[in-house]
């Protein structure tokens, strides 16, 4: 792995008094550097005082460190000037309330930088059909088990392959299930590479609330694998899930440092969220990733870069993510959103709603009831019931999860409640105020998953009365031309740093 680079400012050097392990760089007062060229990111900064700087060098180092990833003394804060005081807010800076060598330890654990995650479906579980024999899978998602467990804990199944156990990461699990009377519980059984394990090693995680199950190892810089199975006591029906595999920041955040998560308690699914705060003026981003094999958010460079605050959303749920759709999913983003923009002190007037593919339902569906002051989307999807009726001869075999994701969304695939979900977008984005709002679109002339998108859009009379409607047009499928892209990029810089001014609050 490569290092980790800890700044500490102020004080005493730690390294003189603590042990610091290897693989962190620490550097002592190191800013800013005399060579600008040799100017590196921090992967934490630590404040143990408070260093002379002026308030352009501020500002730079503010975007050399990532926020919830700075740390002070709580004595430092109290005697802190205006700038410090204002790097520390923006940063979501945390007061050091442990030893020092306990937070110098949980750095790199808990701090690194980088995110992962995966699904493993039901397919993969390998039933015990002689404890469980009535089961069926219900889509390429779902599996449906009658279980009449009701004394003892039994072997529901094994997962058919092995967890790579990444070195220097915790783990963590989250199952979606759903059913009453029933207890689940994890069985982790961890393997040394190259070697069998002993029964010491063997976890149980119970599956409850949602809070996602902490595997209790620790850390090592050695692969490790585990062997995953799954346990059942209780008499009901079981409808089981994907079971993910991330990493943990043990308590940390969601992904990055400072994500959050949205839970649906009933279907025990998830998607989760990261606030960048930046600068604190407006406009407050807020962007959609889109479908993603690996679990993690998108672009948060493209937004940090903007300086402005960011909202970041990322699907988790089935193979890729499902729309951001559902009911108290939806409701809980815009609440976040709404929470969010009063943080800040910001009025939907000053939200813009970013999305590309998979991202841009939401985008454009809750930014339309939000009467955000812009839409901006890249490869417009709109007709989640169009893309399924599309799949067989205009997209074999490309896109089958795009079944499984309408499956839960609307009773039956057929023909009419298809037509019923895209009639209902419409419906609801007719019913919106969009006289403040600006639309820009990048589209695919020949888009393979949906085609009637823009005209769509055209129709509507909502978007009709927008206050700025624009589209660009690029040639080839949806996933052909990355220009679309860059004309989404540039659209994010022009409404960030043309129609809202920036300026170094630190000279303020």
């Amino acid at each position: 792995m490569n290092k980790m680079n800890v700044l500490q400012l102020g004080g005493d050097n730690w390294a003189d008094q603590y042990q610091i392990p290897s693989d962190i760089k620490w550097e002592f007062n190191d800013y800013p550097v005399k060579d600008k060229k040799k100017q590196h990111r921090y992967d934490a900064v630590i404040f143990t005082g408070e260093p002379a700087l002026t308030g352009d060098e501020w500002f730079r180092l503010q975007w050399l460190v990532d926020p919830y990833k700075v740390f002070y003394l709580p004595g430092v804060k109290a005697a802190a000037g205006k700038q410090l005081r204002l790097f520390l807010h923006q940063q979501k800076a945390a007061a050091i309330e442990q030893l020092p060598q306990d937070l110098i330890a949980d750095l790199i654990p808990k701090y690194y930088t980088g995110q992962s995650g995966l699904r493993i479906l039901p397919s993969m579980l390998l039933l015990n059909t002689r404890n469980f024999p009535g089961y069926q899978y219900v889509d390429g998602q779902h599996m449906e088990v009658d279980v009449q467990a009701e004394q003892d804990w039994q072997d529901l199944g094994t997962y058919k392959q092995s967890l790579f156990i990444d070195p220097h990461h915790l783990i963590k699990f989250w199952l979606e299930y759903q059913g009453t009377g029933l207890q689940i519980r994890l069985r982790v059984f961890i393997q040394p590479n190259g070697g069998d394990g002993e029964i010491k090693d063997c976890y149980y995680l119970p599956v409850t609330g949602e809070q996602e199950m902490e595997l209790p190892i620790k850390a090592a810089s050695d692969v490790r694998f585990g062997c995953i199975g799954l346990e059942v006591r209780g008499t009901g029906k079981l409808r089981l899930g994907v079971l993910h595999s991330r990493w943990s920041r043990a308590g940390q955040g969601a992904f990055l440092t400072g994500g959050e998560r949205i839970v649906d308690p009933v279907k025990h699914e998830d998607i989760a969220y990261y606030f960048n705060p930046g600068d604190m003026r407006p406009p407050l981003n807020v962007y959609f990733s889109g479908a993603r094999g690996l679990e993690g958010f998108e672009a948060y460079p493209l937004f940090r870069n903007t300086h402005a605050p960011s909202l970041l959303f990322t699907d988790m749920r089935l193979e890729i993510g499902q729309f951001y759709t559902g009911p108290v999913i939806e409701e809980q983003i815009k609440k976040v959103i709404r929470a969010k923009l009063a943080e800040l002190g910001l009025t939907n007037h000053e939200l813009i709603m970013n999305g590309i593919s998979m991202g841009t339902y939401p985008a454009m569906k809750l930014g339309m009831q939000l009467s955000a002051y812009a839409i901006n989307v890249a490869k417009p999807i709109a007709n989640l019931g169009h893309v399924a009726e599309r799949g067989r001869l205009q997209r074999p075999d490309e896109f089958a999860t795009i079944f499984d994701i309408d499956a839960q969304i609307v009773p039956d695939l057929d023909e009419q409640s298809l037509r019923q979900l895209d009639e209902e977008f419409w419906r609801l984005a007719s019913q919106t105020d969009l006289t403040e709002t600006r639309l820009f679109i990048s589209v695919m002339e020949n888009d393979d998953y949906d085609d009637r998108a823009l005209a769509g859009l055209q129709k509507n009379t909502a978007v009709q009365k927008a206050k700025q409607f624009t589209y660009k047009g690029f040639g080839g499928r949806h996933n052909d031309n990355p220009a679309s892209i860059q004309w989404f990029a540039q659209r994010v810089a022009y409404l960030t740093g043309k129609e809202f001014k920036r300026s170094n609050a630190f000279n303020e």
